[in-house]
């Protein structure tokens, strides 16, 4: 897992394995049963959910999404952020420093 200089280790994002989840005509539909939301993901967030399969960090997640989009990584970065934030508050996605 990476560290920080002060060794405090980077957090990791995951998807919640308790969460249903399904490809309807080309997105990824996800159920959180915990609080019955039912989520559409674009394509974007479909690409995101794809690669948390297994633990990894914002910056490996944007590493690849900067390599299949035509984006930059700073605002890959800014934007998978506030995805995966609001990802962990819907209870769709862990963030653990595992």
């Amino acid at each position: 897992m990476p560290v920080l200089s002060n060794n405090q280790q980077v957090p990791v994002f995951k998807c919640n394995p308790q969460v249903v989840f399904t490809e309807l005509d080309g997105q990824t539909a996800l159920f959180q049963a915990e609080t019955c939301e039912y989520l559409i993901l674009n394509d974007t967030g479909s690409a995101i959910w794809g690669l948390i399969d297994s633990p990894r960090s914002l910056q490996e997640i944007c590493n690849q999404l900067a390599e299949d989009y035509e984006i930059d990584l700073d605002t890959c970065i800014l934007e998978t952020e506030a995805w995966l934030n609001t990802a962990v508050d819907k209870k769709v996605v862990f963030r653990t420093a595992d």
